[in-house]
């Protein structure tokens, strides 16, 4: 697997869940030595261990007890040798623990840190309990979607965890390029923020006066997804070009729609839709398939999620990335024709307890009193 990042590069991850977790899953694989401090009970998504597993791939784990003195001082140890660290807290929570910012930069003045949480560090919002479902419906997703489905429903993805990850991930990579300017940096980022980020193509719409219409390309009758004669759905992917349009009339037996513009499809709306819903209805999924490759026209049978390790695609890429008995998703780019991906899989609850707190100069003795303490977690393996 390529690595991007410098040799060493160390980040010291306290979040749980996904947010934070997606962010360091890809700082790991582009070649940072990720330190995943855990509280005493471990990570909670470690209950769904399929989820956990995949976002974790390539870390090394370690618990603490922030609430403890050893516990805080291991954390400011930690921090004062790495680059990045990530929480994920509700604010004013690290800096009960003294994991804040002022308190870690202390000992690292270089140090990037990021506060991934859910409104950001201000604002009326900043103490608002919220999960995915409810920055979706606060950023407008749900309000997009029932414009298009008649009422919203839970999205069936994490949009604003992985949103939030992924800007995070941007974010810290920004700061790190820019270290040499002016040392560390302070990263307040906010879930909903990142959510409403998404919606950057309507937002230009709002303020161009054209919200009323559906959003985005849903408003065109030829783009969507349609159901086959064999119960099976269908995505067509025509925007506005009238080649697509035309080579898809000839396979569908849609000849005397052929020559419609753009802009008469658009205005013939339903009707039209009714048009392309019926010619779907005529014949079966694997049909249209190989009938629209043939004819060039942007169109695919909706894969189930059980087919995509078996994609001939997707495997060509690299996509999927096998390590040990796990299997998990590469980054979708590579390097140089190298993939970019995890090469251990996730580790057990304080797995690397030992060998993380001995790089910050604590011996044997000393993690055995941490540990007696109750500053180290009882899932280490010493």
């Amino acid at each position: 697997m390529a690595a991007l990042l410098p040799p060493g590069l160390t980040v010291v991850d306290m979040t749980v869940n996904v947010p934070g977790p997606f962010c360091s899953s890809i700082l790991s694989d582009l070649g940072a030595n990720v330190v995943k401090v855990e509280p005493p009970a471990g990570d909670p998504l470690r209950q769904s261990a399929g989820m956990w597993e995949g976002l974790n791939r390539g870390k090394r784990s370690l618990a603490l007890d922030l609430k403890t003195p050893g516990g805080r001082e291991a954390l400011r140890r930690l921090a004062g040798a790495a680059d990045v660290v990530l929480e994920g807290w509700r604010p004013g929570v690290a800096d009960r623990l003294g994991a804040d910012y002022a308190a870690l930069s202390a000992a690292n003045p270089a140090l990037i840190y990021c506060s991934i949480s859910g409104f950001g560090q201000d604002g009326p919002w900043r103490d608002r309990p919220a999960h995915d479902v409810n920055f979706a419906a606060l950023a407008g997703h749900l309000a997009a979607q029932a414009a298009i489905a008649g009422r919203p429903w839970p999205p069936p993805l994490l949009i604003s965890d992985v949103a939030s990850g992924l800007y995070a991930a941007v974010a810290v990579l920004a700061a790190l390029a820019g270290r040499g300017e002016g040392g560390g940096r302070y990263i307040d980022l906010s879930m909903a923020d990142s959510t409403l980020a998404l919606l950057a193509p309507e937002v230009g719409r709002l303020a161009a006066g054209d919200a009323g219409t559906a959003p985005n390309v849903t408003f065109i009758p030829h783009y969507g997804v349609f159901e086959c004669a064999d119960g099976e759905w269908f995505s067509l992917g025509i925007v506005d070009e009238d080649h697509f349009w035309r080579s898809f009339c000839g396979v569908a037996g849609l000849g005397h729609l052929a020559g419609l513009t753009f802009a008469e499809r658009v205005g013939r709306g339903e009707a039209l839709a009714a048009e392309v819903r019926g010619a779907f209805l005529s014949r079966g999924s694997a049909e249209w398939s190989r009938q629209l490759a043939e004819a060039d026209v942007p169109a695919a049978a909706v894969a189930s999620m059980s087919e995509l390790p078996g994609s001939p695609q997707f495997r060509h890429r690299g996509a999927f990335s096998t390590v040990g008995s796990g299997t998990f998703l590469a980054q979708p780019f590579r390097v140089c024709g190298q993939p970019v991906g995890p090469d251990r899989g996730p580790p057990r609850l304080g797995e690397h307890a030992a060998d993380v707190l001995g790089g910050v100069g604590y011996d044997e003795a000393a993690i055995a009193e941490l540990r007696r303490s109750g500053a180290l977690g009882s899932g280490e393996d010493l």
